[in-house]
């Protein structure tokens, strides 16, 4: 009973103590060892993560007609093109072989965001830091219903067709890139990005 007694004692002072005392630094730094702290979290690495789950940016598409054309010459045929000029009028037709195709396409311009690294973003308080790969062209695409023969003439294998085909792919690129599209398409993508980190809560988003 007299243990009991000490016990019972001892817990009703130390618990005056503390409500007597609720200033003292010595109980707040007591309690600070029990007490839950708040969870510290690397924001760069998670933000890295949600950008580059949008993956590849189409921010542009140019679509366009182009001619492609393919001249291969044949047997026979430096014998006929060399008497055709030393004759006043052309006399016998050309043995080469031409191939002219019209091709309707469209070019697919972005920014590649799974090139982000965790250098890429900077944040500091409330404003966020991008610096975004420079953009590109992603693809051509013209299907095969987009290819008009305009003149054959001659036998052409697949491959040789596939060729006059990539030849028109090139074409649809660089006619885009004369229209400045690789520009249109960072400026485009700026503006996406810029809406998508203000909408994460970000009051001050540079991009660059």
């Amino acid at each position: 009973m007299r243990k009991l007694r000490y016990v019972i004692i001892t817990v009703i002072i130390i618990m005056a103590t503390y409500w007597l005392l609720p200033d003292s630094d010595s109980l707040r730094s007591w309690d600070a060892i029990f007490a839950a702290r708040p969870m510290s979290i690397d924001k760069t690495p998670i933000l890295i993560k949600e950008i580059k789950s949008i993956g590849q940016l189409i921010t542009y598409t140019s679509y366009d007609e182009v001619v492609a054309d393919s001249v291969i010459v044949t047997r026979g045929s430096a014998f006929v093109n060399a008497f055709n000029r030393l004759s006043p009028v052309p006399l016998l037709p050309s043995a080469d072989k031409q191939l002219v195709l019209i091709v309707r396409g469209k070019v697919l311009v972005g920014t590649d965001l799974s090139m982000l690294t965790d250098t890429s973003v900077t944040i500091k308080d409330d404003t966020v830091t991008l610096v975004l790969p420079k953009p590109k062209i992603f693809e051509a695409i013209v299907n095969p219903s987009d290819f008009e023969t305009f003149v054959e003439k001659g036998n052409w294998t697949s491959k040789e067709v596939m060729l006059v085909k990539i030849k028109a792919r090139r074409k649809l690129e660089a006619r885009a890139l004369q229209q400045n599209i690789l520009a249109k398409a960072d400026i485009k993508a700026k503006t996406i990005l810029q809406d998508f980190l203000a909408s994460m809560g970000y009051k001050n988003v540079l991009i660059y």
